[in-house]
C-alpha cells in the first residue's frame, strides 16, 4: 500500500479527515504526505474526534491498522513504521489510545501495549 492510498482510505472512512489538514505542517509544497506526515496528522484528527465516530468507522480503521502492521514485522516499509511510529504512539497516552485498544489487531497490540499509559482522570 502507498501513503496516497492509505489517505483515500483514511478520508473514506472519515470523509471530515480531507478538510482538517489543508494546512497541514506536514504537507510538502506539492501537497503530498510522506507516510509519517501523514499518519502524525490522522493522529491528531483522530485524537480531537475519536468520540464523533462510531463503532463501524473505528473497528474498520482498526482493520486496515493490524493489516498494515501485521504485513511488515521486520519493519523494513516505511508506511507500516508511520502506522506505528505516528500513530499507534501518538495515541497510546490519550483517551483515543484507551477507547481504540479493544478494537486492535494482535500485532498492532503488541506494537501499542508497552506505549499505552492509561489516562489518569
Amino acid at each position: 500500500m502507498t501513503t496516497d492510498e492509505l489517505r483515500a482510505q483514511l478520508e473514506q472512512l472519515f470523509p471530515p479527515f480531507s478538510a482538517s489538514y489543508a494546512g497541514s505542517l506536514f504537507r510538502s509544497k506539492d501537497g503530498c504526505f510522506t507516510p509519517h506526515g501523514l499518519c502524525a496528522e490522522f493522529s491528531r484528527f483522530y485524537r480531537a474526534h475519536v468520540a464523533d465516530f462510531g463503532l463501524v468507522e473505528k473497528v474498520e480503521l482498526f482493520r486496515l491498522v493490524e493489516s498494515i502492521v501485521a504485513s511488515d514485522p521486520h519493519d523494513s516499509n516505511p508506511l507500516a513504521n508511520a502506522v506505528c511510529t505516528c500513530f499507534l504512539e501518538n495515541i497510546a497516552d490519550t483517551e483515543a489510545g484507551e477507547i481504540s485498544r479493544p478494537l486492535m489487531g494482535p500485532s498492532s497490540r503488541a506494537y501499542f501495549d508497552p506505549w499505552h499509559v492509561r489516562p489518569s482522570g
